[in-house]
């Protein structure tokens, strides 16, 4: 064992999980923190909170602190003589490494956790629904797809999804309540229309900010398809800006560059 800093892009790959894995593997006592509220990402907290635990004369004990790349500059300098002298170990987690500080960086054990295939989140929800889910029907491979396809790569939310599939009571509801997660309110006909007429870039970027990128650009292109108000050449166009951005989601490009790329193409 040693201290780790588990980091990935994306949330619901199994970080937390690890760590719990880990602690009862070990049979290590688990004392887990989060350092995105205000009272937990300062220098206090270091102080007040970690320095006594790591030198309480337990050395089987590991101290999980989720969101570590909330912590100031300041704590994370504190941080780092803490767990220099630590009795027990650390594990940090975060979503945004280029958040840590290299001194942190450097007394861990880096690993990446890259989102999870469709393939592993399919098996897990079948193993789930096998086991668990027994009322009125079970969800079909079709319907955990559209799950998986809603949540890419994020297991957790995929699971609390299929779990709340499972609360309803009306068959009906239950389907129809599948069948939503792939709708999006974005408003194609006007996105389009202020990418390729009015070729306005903020306005646009506006439209799409804080919107899931994927599901975004798969409404824009689905949405343009059966439109008889455009031309084949803008169909193709609207195809390629796809294109181009599904790529560069599957390769690991960061969102806002995806959709900033996305826009550009259409204005083009």
């Amino acid at each position: 064992m040693q201290h780790l800093l588990l980091h990935s892009a994306k949330p619901g790959t199994g970080k937390t999980t690890l760590a719990h894995v880990i602690a009862n593997t070990l049979g290590y006592q688990l004392y887990t923190f989060n350092a995105s509220s205000k009272k937990t990402r300062g220098i206090a907290f270091v102080e007040e909170e970690l320095i006594p635990l790591t030198r309480a004369g337990n050395y089987k004990q590991i101290i999980l602190l989720d969101e570590a790349d909330q912590l100031t500059p300041e704590a994370q300098s504190a941080l780092k003589g803490v767990i220099e002298n630590a009795q027990g170990y650390f594990i940090l987690t975060c979503n945004d490494i280029s958040k840590v500080s290299p001194w942190l960086k450097s007394r861990c054990l880096s690993i990446e956790f890259v989102p999870l295939s469709k393939e592993s989140m399919m098996e897990c929800l079948q193993r789930i629904v096998a086991v668990e889910i027994w009322n009125y029907s079970f969800p079909t491979s079709t319907e955990l797809n559209l799950i998986c396809d809603a949540h890419e790569g994020d297991l957790r939310n995929a699971i609390n999804c299929l779990q709340a599939y499972a609360s309803f009571d009306d068959p009906y509801k239950a389907k129809k309540f599948l069948l939503s997660l792939g709708e999006t309110d974005l408003d194609c006909n006007l996105f389009l229309k202020v990418c390729l007429i009015e070729k306005d870039l903020g306005s646009a970027l506006k439209m799409l900010e804080n919107r899931e990128v994927r599901k975004a650009v798969r409404a824009v292109f689905e949405w343009s398809l059966p439109r008889s108000n455009l031309t084949d050449k803008t169909k193709l166009h609207i195809t390629d800006a796809a294109i181009t951005a599904e790529r560069d989601i599957i390769s690991g490009v960061e969102p806002n560059i995806v959709v900033t790329n996305f826009v550009r193409m259409l204005m083009q």
